[in-house]
């Protein structure tokens, strides 16, 4: 069996808080529409799951939802907003990425836009190492839970399947991952992570 040597890192509720809410209640207050229709709007054919496959750029969204949702921002503004995603890291989360580095090397995979693949590695420096691999979905236009994200997400690596463990706080994503052979971890908080990797031997 192929030892394993590469971890796989979600980044939003993983490693990063995210502050959603703020984000919608921000949209609304510029827009048309309440939280629960906005929230709709964004699930639509051209919307925040379109941006993160790569099919529709955050120029293109900002057009869509000020059509869709009447929102009267520029892009500038939207783009002030659209940044404000981030609420600072999950506790522990530093010393769970000092172990795993220690014996590891890790990655961070993201179902993530152009928007936030440009902030966060600049925003979060200091949780970030030079050697770190990012992948984020909208480049490669597949999201997870999507087997070939997974398998793009190897390549990128260089790993086999048996190769790469993922944590993510989403469990289609972990089933997603198993399903192609790799060890996945739901996460729940950064202890309960510790404590499983531990008790599997993988620390």
């Amino acid at each position: 069996m192929a030892d394993v040597n590469w971890f796989l890192f979600d980044l939003g509720n993983t490693v990063i808080k995210l502050a959603y809410e703020r984000v919608m209640a921000n949209i609304c207050r510029d827009s048309s529409v309440d939280r629960d229709q906005l929230l709709e709007i964004f699930e639509e054919a051209g919307g925040y799951r379109d941006m993160e496959r790569g099919a529709t750029t955050f120029w293109d969204f900002h057009e869509f939802v000020s059509s869709r949702a009447g929102y009267r921002g520029d892009i500038r503004r939207f783009r002030e907003v659209w940044s404000d995603f981030f609420d600072g890291t999950i506790p522990g989360i530093e010393e769970v990425l000092q172990r795993i580095r220690a014996r590891y090397r890790v990655a961070f995979l993201s179902n993530s836009n152009e928007i936030h693949a440009e902030v966060i590695p600049r925003k979060f420096a200091g949780l970030f190492q030079k050697d770190d691999r990012f992948i984020f979905s909208y480049r490669f236009r597949v999201a997870k839970p999507d087997p070939e994200m997974f398998h793009r997400a190897l390549e990128v690596v260089g790993a086999l399947p048996a190769q790469a463990v993922l944590v993510d706080d989403l469990i289609e994503n972990v089933l997603g991952a198993r399903a192609i052979g790799m060890r996945a971890y739901q996460f729940r908080d950064s202890a309960t992570l510790l404590r499983d990797l531990t008790a599997d031997g993988l620390l």
